[in-house]
């Protein structure tokens, strides 16, 4: 053999070593080994760089793989809470419609108010926002004319704790000027 056969062969073994590199490191990241054997067979180190360089595709199938699960559970989670809520929507408003019918009263649209005045032009005009305590936790905003509304209908006494812009503190229902005659 002469030399010029001998550096081709030499030529020739190195070109595979690249290439075999290249296709176990491609096979272990989710790529076509035979494409990219040829890749380092032709291109040598380059090619074992670029490999590594691209992202590992079995970690990216198996992290959409958990993503989609996980989608999948908090949709089936979510449509599970969403039927609850409903029945319990259903529940609560056949108890109020016990509870109005018990009372003589229709809270499912607000009162009609004396004068004929229609509740969307009092909240309009009306002195501002109101927030009241139920069960140790703060409710509204809502308008004074609601306020009025829940103490008729027995939602709210006279000592349940309510404020307003421009109020220092909670005050109880029966001590805010605004809602004295409505308690009395």
């Amino acid at each position: 053999m002469d030399e010029e056969a001998i550096a081709l062969l030499v030529q020739l073994v190195v070109m595979c070593v690249f290439g075999g590199i290249c296709a176990a490191i491609a096979g272990s990241r989710g790529r076509s080994a035979v494409g990219w054997f040829f890749v380092g067979m032709f291109t040598g180190c380059i090619g074992i760089i670029l490999v590594l360089v691209l992202p590992d595709q079995k970690e990216a199938e198996a992290r959409e793989k958990r993503i989609r699960l996980e989608n999948r559970r908090l949709r089936e989670q979510l449509d599970k809470e969403r039927q609850v809520a409903d029945q319990r929507h259903q529940h609560v408003e056949r108890r109020l419609g016990v509870h109005d019918e018990a009372l003589g009263v229709d809270t499912s649209r607000p009162p009609q108010l004396p004068g004929g005045t229609a509740p969307a032009q009092l909240t309009e005009t009306g002195t501002g926002q109101w927030f009241y305590a139920r069960d140790n936790e703060r409710q509204g905003p809502v308008s004074a004319e609601t306020i009025r509304h829940l103490l008729q209908a027995r939602a709210i006494q006279r000592d349940t704790l309510v404020w307003s812009q421009g109020m220092q503190d909670w005050s109880e229902l029966r001590h805010v000027d605004e809602f004295r005659e409505d308690v009395a």
